[in-house]
């Protein structure tokens, strides 16, 4: 086996969007950056890309691992994004003139990453093992009208650990460690207008710093979609303090990693379309316009164009299709990486951890491409009471009506444990 790595600094400048685009960056707290790591058994290669951006869109994704294979002859491309909400992302991102540019570098960056990592490459064991913490907390709770709202939910599910796979060289010296938990960086977004990695970029500052010798330490997003960070919106002081919880406890387990003893990779891909309920009548569409008005004047202004969007789409009839792609890396029976798109809800990565025919198992979401949450079908059946992660229409805050306009339907969750069972089947 062989691995190689490399990190490109991708700080966007001053006065680029934040996050959902209601705040621009009025400066720098901490640098963002590109990392790659690549493993190589000699017949197959794959590049595990680490982006400490919001999110990415499948056009996007797809476009930089085709740039990825053409440059490098690397076909197995995983570019999976932090969710800092203290930076930028590429989906549906302005093109003002300085952001473009800025796109342009991040693109150049990825390319670059992963092109060095490749002739980085050099003899190299790889570790695994899984370090307990938890720096966040389920984010959704009923109210007293059974009304998923965003809120701490202490009983609800979390992902209490840290999956961790550590590249040693000779002489057993460390060369990266590629962490995996599953928490939104939400602890900074609306406290501050200063660009920055939240917990992720001091979770990577204390390994790094703590190991030394040029290591290279990448946080991976797990399956995050209703797991906030805590504090919410606190400040950077508490996402250092959150950050150090979790690179403490990554370090911990370095310690008693185990060694893979298996060297060849294999991969397997998959990609199905998830199912999603049918639009509303224009009879329903327009009685969500009149109550709207009649309770609110300003809150249907503040929706029309979303509720505009939803008719167009009600009008050309088409039936909204949402992609969903998974991968499988896999040595032996000793470790799997499994990777989803979107931001599933964190019962999908409990479940792997549970099903997995695997000694070691790690679990990325927001992987290869974001569109919304990906929620549980026991979520989804409560329609629009099921909040902004897997709400439906006419409950137009849900993110689900407004980015699909309309949402996921059941069926969702079994379509998905399917999927990732054919692949662990192959």
């Amino acid at each position: 086996m062989k691995a190689g790595v490399s990190r490109k600094n991708i700080t966007p400048p001053t006065r680029t969007r934040l996050a959902d685009h209601t705040r621009y960056s009025a400066g720098i707290h901490d640098p963002l950056f590109v990392k790659s790591l690549v493993l190589d058994d000699g017949q197959t290669t794959v590049a595990i890309v680490c982006i400490d951006l919001l999110n990415g869109s499948f056009e996007f994704c797809d476009q930089m691992r085709r740039r990825i294979d053409e440059r490098t002859g690397i076909k197995h491309n995983l570019l999976n994004f932090s969710q800092t909400h203290s930076a930028p992302g590429t989906v549906d991102f302005p093109e003002e003139p300085h952001e473009k540019e800025w796109i342009e570098l991040v693109e150049r960056s990825i390319l670059d990453a992963v092109e060095e990592a490749y002739a980085n490459r050099i003899p190299a064991s790889l570790h695994a093992g899984q370090a307990p913490v938890q720096i966040g907390f389920n984010r959704r709770l009923a109210d007293e009208f059974g009304v998923t709202v965003m809120a701490v939910n202490e009983t609800a599910a979390i992902v209490p650990w840290a999956n961790v796979l550590q590249v040693r060289v000779d002489g057993g010296n460390t060369l990266a460690v590629l962490f995996e938990h599953a928490a939104h960086p939400v602890i900074v977004h609306n406290s501050s207008s200063l660009t920055g990695a939240d917990f992720p970029g001091f979770a990577v500052q204390r390994i790094e710093e703590t190991l030394g010798h040029g290591v290279v330490a990448m946080f991976a997003q797990g399956c995050c979609g209703n797991i906030n960070g805590y504090p919410l919106r606190s400040g950077w002081k508490k996402a250092e303090e959150a950050g150090r919880k979790l690179g403490d406890a990554v370090l911990q387990t370095l310690r008693a990693t185990a060694a893979i003893k298996a060297d060849k990779l294999t991969v397997e891909s998959i990609r199905i379309t998830l199912p999603t309920k049918k639009l509303p009548s224009m009879e329903q569409w327009e009685e969500t316009c009149t109550r709207l008005k009649s309770l609110d004047l300003h809150a249907y202004a503040h929706r029309k164009e979303q509720l505009e969007g939803i008719k167009e789409a009600i009008e050309r009839g088409e039936q909204p299709e949402l992609r969903f792609d998974i991968n499988a890396v896999m040595m032996g029976s000793e470790w799997c990486l499994l990777t989803m798109s979107h931001e599933p809800f964190a019962e999908y990565e409990l479940w792997v951890s549970e099903k997995s025919p695997f000694t070691n198992t790690m679990v990325f979401g927001d992987t290869n491409g974001m569109v919304t949450y990906v929620a549980t079908d026991e979520e989804l059946a409560r329609g629009d009471k099921g909040g902004y992660e897997a709400g439906a229409f006419p409950s137009l805050w849900s993110h689900n009506v407004r980015v699909l306009h309309t949402s996921l339907d059941i069926g969702t969750e079994e379509a998905i444990k399917g999927a990732i069972m054919s692949l662990w089947a192959n």
